[in-house]
């Protein structure tokens, strides 16, 4: 198995040492072979800078891919949507099973986050979105609302397979530390600082309770993170702490800290088909949820059990979920033990790999059957 990418870059739009002025780079981590090659980095929070980025990507990705050995099969990650490219010319020229792995779909999302208006570039992204769809030999998408919005565009559901998010075993590896004995109620949002994330609900939810004893801990980094410091100081928030991205072992071992973990989407409707990997992270953690989202996601954690479901962009009612997952500690261990146990029985990667293993396999067989 190889890994065809980039140099870390991602979310700050820098490439991170000791990567910088590189054309290309092979290297083993863990007994797998990964292959990065140049790409330019634009300013990501605008269309041309993120086209310029993924663009010279989908080219470089395809020279290399081109000239290693054939793989049996290609898995594209989408987005980024350009780099398709990759796996449709593999497809062509060296038969190979092309897997298109939908965890976004371009341009529909970027158009509902408000990051692109319909005009010429959305008409061109459309057809080449359509085209990918059709060229794949299977899609994966990682939840139903996908699957069902590619069927609407027509795509035969055969093709379309639901493997959704999972979580590494380690995460269950260290049980869930009562952090009952700090004298202040720790709260933790992880992930991306982005548009679809919204974290200033956060904020306004923090300046409702400047007078309490609760601290806000936002670990990761994002287009809106600069933003959103200067918020916090302008609001005079100084039990809001905002901390960089934390390799995924320390992270679980600091959500083992935290008494309740925060999850915003912000009120668009594309929204309601997002189910984002950081749910199933904090839920594996054992720890209580609280959800400002509609949807797919929000259906889980109500199935679960394992949290509160808040409207998104309401910081008055994400405030009073919060209060009361302080105010019950017996109710909020109860729904982190939920939410830990439903993660263990749906979303364990090692269950997950399986799948996605088999539907390989037997993609595979069907191309030399086909050749």
């Amino acid at each position: 198995m190889q890994v065809l990418t980039g140099f870390p870059n991602y979310p700050r739009g820098e490439i991170i040492p000791p990567y910088q002025r590189r054309l290309f780079q092979r290297e083993n981590m863990e007994g797998l072979e990964v292959l990065r090659v140049w790409h330019g980095v634009g300013n990501r929070s605008g269309k041309w800078g993120r086209a310029f980025s993924e663009g010279s990507f989908a080219m470089t990705s395809a020279l290399a891919a081109l000239l290693e050995a054939a793989p049996d099969v290609v898995i594209v990650e989408s987005p980024s949507l350009l780099s398709c490219w990759t796996g449709v010319l593999l497809k062509r020229m060296r038969s190979t099973a092309f897997v298109m792995h939908v965890s976004d779909l371009i341009p529909d999302m970027a158009l509902e986050l408000g990051m692109l208006s319909r005009g010429w570039l959305t008409t061109i992204l459309d057809k080449m979105s359509a085209f990918f769809y059709k060229e794949a030999d299977a899609l994966i998408v990682v939840t139903d609302g996908l699957g069902k919005t590619l069927a609407a565009k027509g795509i035969q559901t055969e093709k379309v397979h639901l493997i959704r998010n999972g979580v590494e075993d380690h995460w269950f590896a260290n049980g869930t530390e009562d952090p009952g004995s700090k004298a202040s109620f720790q709260i933790v949002y992880f992930g991306n600082h982005g548009v679809a994330q919204n974290l200033s609900v956060i904020l306004d939810a923090a300046s409702l309770l400047v007078n309490e004893e609760i601290v806000f801990n936002l670990f990761g980094d994002g287009i809106e993170k600069t933003a959103l410091v200067e918020k916090a100081q302008r609001l005079g928030l100084e039990k809001v702490c905002f901390h960089p991205s934390l390799p995924q072992l320390e992270l679980a071992d600091r959500l083992q800290r935290a008494n309740a973990v925060i999850v915003p989407l912000c009120d668009r409707p594309g929204m309601e088909k997002a189910v984002p990997s950081k749910l199933i992270e904090a839920m594996a953690a054992g720890k209580p949820v609280i959800l400002s989202a509609r949807g797919e996601s929000a259906e889980l954690v109500r199935e679960a059990q394992a949290g509160l479901v808040v409207e998104p962009d309401n910081p008055k009612a994400l405030a009073e979920a919060i209060c009361r997952i302080r105010e019950n500690p017996e109710e909020a261990k109860r729904m982190g033990e939920n939410g830990r146990e439903f993660v263990r029985q749906n979303f364990l990667r090692s269950v997950l790999v399986d799948k996605l293993e088999k539907l390989l396999i037997e993609l595979v067989e069907e191309k030399r059957q086909e050749t």
